[in-house]
């Protein structure tokens, strides 16, 4: 981890002296310094790769935790941590999520109601005449 460390900044600064001088020999550092920065994140990604190959070989058809956990999956995220108010201003106290949630679903689901008293006719009303209708 040094080394890349070290070779990010080797890289920042040469980028930052090549800007400044223009030099074909600055140009040439840095390139090195980038395909040696490639290299190194090449290996350690192969050596991952080499790992992760073997882990699975190892426990590719054996009953224990990796297998569970690979079965289990994710669980979706049942909470909600943080709401927009009617207003446009955030809230994260359950009171005010609920309050919310509860005003939404009484505007949406009096709909009906308020056309029922805009008409004046009633639901039972609406109900037998859609079943003559049809």
């Amino acid at each position: 981890m040094q080394e890349m460390s070290e070779l990010y900044g080797t890289i920042s600064n040469l980028e930052l002296l090549h800007k400044r001088t223009q030099q074909t020999t600055t140009h040439e550092k840095l390139i090195d310094a980038r395909r040696k920065l490639r290299d190194l994140i090449t290996r350690r990604h192969h050596r991952s790769l080499q790992y992760s190959k073997s882990f699975f070989y190892t426990h590719a058809n054996k009953g224990g935790k990796y297998l569970a956990r690979l079965l289990k999956g994710d669980t979706p995220q049942t909470r909600v941590h943080k709401l927009r108010l009617a207003g446009g201003k955030t809230s994260q106290f359950p009171e005010d999520i609920a309050s919310e949630f509860q005003r939404y679903y009484q505007q949406l689901y009096n709909l009906a109601t308020q056309t029922e008293q805009e008409s004046g006719i009633s639901k039972a009303e609406l109900t037998r005449t859609f079943l003559q209708d049809n």
